[in-house]
This record gives structure tokens, C-alpha cells and sequence, in this order.
């Protein structure tokens, strides 16, 4: 059973005399284990199905099945919920808080969880050996690198262990070297949870299992 399925969704913007559709009757299934790169021109609809996956933002047609039940019309809560469970997200702009600590911005990402302290902590150092930024656990965004960022950012995704990881263009400001060391964490993410890319960096693609491409907001597969 897929984690993850779309069935004819569709996302229409505007009003009733004069709709933007978004996203047109995409049928889609994300499998656990697997890398899916998203790709398309921009406003072709990539950040509006990216969201549609990741709980954000409700279809206006079609129906969104997680893990066998139907959440087309789970409420905010519910899918605040679904989402703190089961979905980490990695952005562009890495979305740190300046005032914090790279442990802090990590621990954010558990505060919905009743967890004891010690566990929180234990979660956190996890997360941040994982990418390799255990030393760097008590600087602020500030004090790191763009890359150190966003691995940052990619160790609040994980802290969760979620079954779904959803990134938006990750290598987006980073530089080449950069680019492929948060790759490469990206990959072995893989083993443990599905992982969505939107991206316009052609070195995405290569560690893909398959390639999506949105045109227009319609939803073009082609194997990676």
C-alpha cells in the first residue's frame, strides 16, 4: 500500500467567474523508500501538488488517501496532526530561527510530541550526528554556513522519523559542493522514509527512482 495517494485531484484558484487552475486531475502514489524528483517550469504547479502531499493545502477535487484513509476533508487540526506524525519538511530558505541554537530549531520540531526531556534530547543529538553537525549543535543559524543550513533544516525533518519527507527545492542556494553533500543525506534518507523533491537541479534527477514533471499543472510521468 502506497504511504501517500492522489486520486483526480485538482486545485483551482480565484473565483467562480474567473478560476486559476493550479493542478488538473493528478493521480499520483508515493511509495515508502522511494525518491521522487518534482519538476516543471516555474508556476507550472509544483509548489501547489507539493503541498497538496504534504497536507498544507486541501484539494478542490479528487480525494487524498493516507496510509488507507481518506483525509480529502480532514479538518486543520486533524491534518496538523497527520503532518507532525508522519511528514518532515526541508525548504529552500531552510526557515531557521535566527535566535535559536541549531539543537533549538531541531527541538522545534517535537513540540507537539509528548516526549520526556531526556528523550527529546536524545532525538535531537540523533538528528544532528546524522548530517554531521553534532559539534555545531549550539551555534545559530548566523554561525553556519548556507549548507550547514540546510542540513540543519534536513535534521528537523528527520527528528521525527517521519514516513515522508518533503523537500522544496534543497539545493536551491546552496553551491555545487554543498548541493551534493545534502544529496547524499537526501539518498540516505531514502532507506527509512519517501522523499519529494521539487527542484530545477539536474543532479536531483540523477539519484531519483522516478521524475515528475508538471506542465501547466498537469502531472507528466517519466521514468528517472
Amino acid at each position: 500500500m502506497a504511504f501517500i495517494s492522489l486520486f483526480e485531484v485538482g486545485k483551482t484558484y480565484g473565483t467562480a467567474s474567473s478560476p486559476t487552475m493550479a493542478v488538473t486531475r493528478v493521480d499520483l502514489n508515493i511509495e515508502d523508500g522511494e525518491v521522487v524528483a518534482l519538476t516543471g517550469p516555474s508556476g507550472s504547479g509544483k509548489s501547489t501538488l507539493l503541498n497538496i502531499v504534504g497536507l498544507i493545502t486541501s484539494p478542490t477535487t479528487g480525494s487524498v488517501i493516507v496510509e488507507g484513509v481518506d483525509r480529502t476533508h480532514a479538518d486543520r487540526e486533524q491534518l496538523r496532526i497527520l503532518r507532525s506524525q508522519f511528514i518532515g519538511f526541508v525548504h529552500q530558505r531552510f526557515h531557521l530561527v535566527g535566535h535559536l541554537t541549531a539543537a533549538q530549531n531541531v527541538m522545534m520540531a517535537l513540540r507537539f510530541r509528548s516526549m520526556p526531556r531526556a528523550h527529546r534530547d536524545e532525538a535531537v543529538h540523533m538528528a544532528l550526528d546524522e548530517v554531521g553537525l553534532t559539534r555545531r549543535r549550539s551555534h545559530r543559524p548566523g554561525e553556519l554556513s548556507g549548507g550547514e543550513q540546510q542540513r540543519v533544516a534536513i535534521a528537523r525533518a528527520l527528528v521525527t522519523n517521519p514516513r515522508l519527507v518533503i523537500a522544496d527545492e534543497p539545493t536551491g542556494n546552496l553551491d555545487s559542493v554543498s548541493g551534493a553533500m545534502v544529496l547524499d543525506l537526501l539518498t540516505n534518507v531514502s532507506r527509512r522514509s519517501a522523499v519529494v523533491i521539487a527542484t530545477h537541479d539536474p543532479e536531483v534527477t540523477k539519484i531519483a527512482d522516478r521524475t515528475l514533471r508538471m506542465v501547466d499543472g498537469v502531472l507528466d510521468m517519466q521514468r528517472a
